[in-house]
């Protein structure tokens, strides 16, 4: 079974979804992606990361490098609808305050 290719689809300024696969494999393209998350977005963002799958550490990785950038350009992001993979993850990495989870 192939798995969708990352989609990241943004309804306002303050909201954004990203879904399909975001793995190792992806991690550079998805990195590459930053700006289509962040331009134009608010200074408080809320990214629906649920559609999200096949979950690994580079998933993390590219979470909290688009929330790093989105902090250079003065913004936040905050992510919602976190696998319960990911989380257990960014628990493992004290990594909860940088997603914006708690």
């Amino acid at each position: 079974m192939t798995l969708p290719a990352l989609r990241i689809e943004r309804s306002d300024a303050s909201h954004a979804r990203v879904t399909g696969r975001l793995g190792f494999i992806e991690a550079p393209a998805a990195f590459a992606r930053s700006e289509e998350l962040l331009n134009g977005a608010a200074s408080e963002m809320s990214v629906d990361v649920a559609g999200v799958e096949a979950v690994d550490s580079a998933t993390l990785a590219v979470l909290l490098a688009w929330a790093a950038r989105a902090q250079t350009d003065g913004k936040r992001i905050r992510y919602t609808g976190v696998p319960v993979g990911l989380r257990a993850l960014a628990h493992l990495c004290d990594a909860e305050p940088m997603l914006g989870i708690a």
